[in-house]
């Protein structure tokens, strides 16, 4: 059942992401949508456990809550569930449940940025950003808290009230330094890699320089370049 269910939201999510609201029923059908999902979710106390399950409808209600914010549709989710949500998701070892989560919360912020009184869950919501994007070993999910935040704080009277009293600013500009650093890392791992990896077809190709293939003219491919994702191949005629 677990599995269906799963499948289900999938499902769920390449409809919502795909179709026009009206060919979903409308804004009414989506907010009962939208409230269906966080009674699901949070029904079962211990929801955090099933990485399965917590990928699926966070990705379901992610692509919901985007296009309902798309289209200026009043959001559901109290800022206390949502905060519950985060807070539980933030916590898996997924990675793509993770970044749903803050997605989640950057589409809901900057949602929450264009209304009044609202001070006060923009400062929790920046909070937690920043918490995620300096101290999250991933540089996938510190790069879309990052995004969130600045969907969040981009306009607003209440966002930039917020912005100042939880110093973003600032924060920003002592992460930068080790934000380049986790991405010039990254990106050295990953040539280094390629680098490994093209090694390892150049030895191969060494050992067998020309592989003959018999076609229909008679042809033979060999093999005369290298790119990073690639084997590059010459044919010629025998």
């Amino acid at each position: 059942m677990s599995t269906i269910q799963c499948r289900a939201l999938v499902c769920l999510q390449s409809l919502v992401s795909l179709l026009d609201v009206e060919h979903l029923g409308g804004p009414a059908a989506l907010q009962t949508l939208a409230q269906h999902l966080s009674q699901l979710l949070f029904s079962q106390p211990d929801f955090a456990k099933h990485v399965d399950f917590l990928e699926a409808i966070s990705s379901a209600l992610r692509a919901l809550l985007q296009t309902m914010a798309s289209q200026n549709i009043p959001q559901c989710m109290t800022p206390d569930q949502l905060m519950t949500l985060c807070t539980a998701g933030i916590q898996s070892s997924n990675v793509g449940v993770r970044v749903n989560m803050v997605s989640i919360l950057g589409i809901t912020g900057s949602v929450l940025a264009k209304e009044d009184g609202t001070l006060d869950t923009l400062k929790t919501i920046g909070c937690f950003l920043l918490e995620v994007a300096t101290k999250d070993p991933s540089l996938v999910v510190a790069g879309e808290a990052l995004d969130a935040l600045f969907d969040v704080f981009a306009d607003g009277k209440e966002a930039e009230r917020a912005s100042v009293q939880i110093r973003l600013l600032a924060a920003l500009k002592d992460f930068q330094p080790v934000f380049k650093m986790k991405v010039g890392r990254f990106c050295g791992e990953r040539l280094s890699l390629s680098l490994l990896w093209e090694e390892g077809v150049c030895a191969s190709l060494r050992a067998t320089p020309v592989i003959p293939i018999t076609l229909q003219p008679p042809f033979r491919v060999r093999a005369c370049g290298l790119s990073q994702r690639s084997v590059v191949l010459s044919v010629e005629s025998l």
